[in-house]
């Protein structure tokens, strides 16, 4: 017969060698039922073993709470998946022998509190947003973006139930991001979160108590004019040139073909350039339009992709190992802003520049609207004309190809350097 357990015994329990890495039960003499388990890792937990109508069962009541001269005796009921000291096991112990002598089953009680910490769980704020972005993401073009929006609220609210969230909670939340990252991270943050809860509501009986409105600047604070001065296209493109990493590059390919950044970030070579290399075919799945655009690429252009090295047999043109789309931009741009001195701008506003440039170099509106991807005519005119504007587009990046030389590279300066290198070789 086993003897009974004392806080000393538990305390010297050591696992089995290294050899032999089980668990074992040691059987308490003073409590029917109660053993310890002790496993490899050196962890000890009480259990209780009981018949129920017939069969053998187990209930987990928790881990060891080693006592030292009597302390750490608990001065509450004992609960189970609690640190438990030796007569706190034993009263739980017993506490389930009894309810099994009666008919009643120890272990329901304890998946009914499992279940509900489990339900719990799954509606926290964090839980849903993580849900909601795993079975929509695949659809979202910009699920970066999306998925930085919305954990800007798990600090605070990541861990509270969504039911229990009240609309002042959310408020503060947004404050605090517009305090920290801005109104305009702010507006997107709570559009992020609306759609989520939208989401979930049409899922579930949840009411959401963000209703409309909540925008904290107006269209016209939100709308961006920026583009770069001459100049300051200059010591970009300079800088860029410079760059011996994928950023420059990409930064002047963003330029000469006045795409997004995902969608010049994400470029592949096999998949999404033709055979000769001249037009690219971004796909939907990158577009805003949520539609294949084709784009016809300038000389420019092409050599930049041409220069770019295929890294361990990678698709990626922009990429530090080949195998994914370049990232981390905010660090990139931040290096170089400090390199080229140029500040306050982002890499969307070069899209701007890009249409101001082809403005500028005579290229029809509607070309130049077709090479920024945009719709136009109207639902009428994508009907009724099928005609694809490939080479006017064509044309148009080539002018705006030459017009980003000339604006870095005047003309007179083009002429200045040259007699200053003829001087050079003149002098003895």
């Amino acid at each position: 017969m086993a003897k009974p357990l004392t806080a000393v015994t538990i305390a010297n329990l050591r696992p089995k060698p290294k050899d032999s890495p089980k668990r074992y039960e040691v059987s308490d003499g003073g409590c029917q039922g109660l053993r310890v388990v002790v496993f490899p890792s050196g962890k000890r937990s009480f259990i209780t073993r009981f018949r129920f109508r017939g069969l053998q069962r187990k209930l987990t009541l928790g881990p060891c709470l080693i006592e030292h001269n009597g302390e750490g005796e608990p001065d509450t009921s004992p609960e189970i998946d609690t640190p438990l000291s030796l007569a706190a096991a034993r009263e739980l112990a017993t506490k389930a022998q009894r309810q099994a002598k009666s008919g009643t089953d120890p272990t329901e009680g304890k998946r009914k509190r499992k279940e509900e910490q489990r339900a719990a769980e799954a509606d926290t704020l964090r839980a849903v947003c993580e849900e909601y972005l795993r079975r929509e993401g695949p659809r979202m073009r910009t699920v970066g973006q999306r998925r930085a929006d919305l954990e800007l609220f798990y600090p605070a609210l990541g861990r509270l139930p969504i039911d229990q969230i009240r609309r002042g909670s959310f408020v503060r939340a947004l404050d605090h991001v517009a305090d920290t990252r801005g109104v305009v991270r702010a507006d997107r943050a709570l559009s992020a979160l609306k759609t989520v809860l939208g989401w979930y509501a049409q899922r579930t009986d949840y009411v959401s108590v963000l209703g409309r409105g909540g925008r904290r600047t107006s269209t016209r604070e939100r709308a961006r004019t920026r583009t770069l001065s001459d100049d300051e296209l200059r010591r970009v493109e300079l800088t860029a040139e410079r760059d011996k990493g994928p950023f420059g590059p990409f930064v002047r390919f963003v330029l000469r073909t006045a795409t997004r950044r995902s969608e010049a970030a994400g470029l592949r070579r096999r998949s999404e350039l033709s055979d000769d290399g001249t037009t690219w075919t971004i796909p939907a799945s990158r577009c805003k339009s949520k539609r294949d655009t084709v784009i016809p690429l300038s000389k420019a252009a092409q050599r930049i992709i041409a220069a770019q090295p295929v890294l361990g047999g990678g698709d990626h043109v922009f990429s530090v190992d080949g195998s994914r789309p370049l990232g981390g931009f905010a660090e990139r741009k931040a290096a170089f802003d400090a390199a080229c001195g140029v500040t306050g701008w982002t890499i969307h506003d070069l899209r701007r520049t890009a249409r101001t440039l082809l403005s500028r170099c005579g290229v029809r509106p509607d070309i130049a609207e077709r090479i920024l991807g945009h719709s136009v005519g109207g639902h009428l005119g994508a009907v009724y004309d099928q005609h694809r504007y490939v080479e006017e587009m064509r044309e148009g990046v080539e002018a705006l190809a030459q017009m980003v030389e000339r604006v870095v590279r005047p003309p007179k300066a083009k002429v200045a350097d040259m007699a200053a290198e003829r001087g050079k070789r003149r002098r003895p």
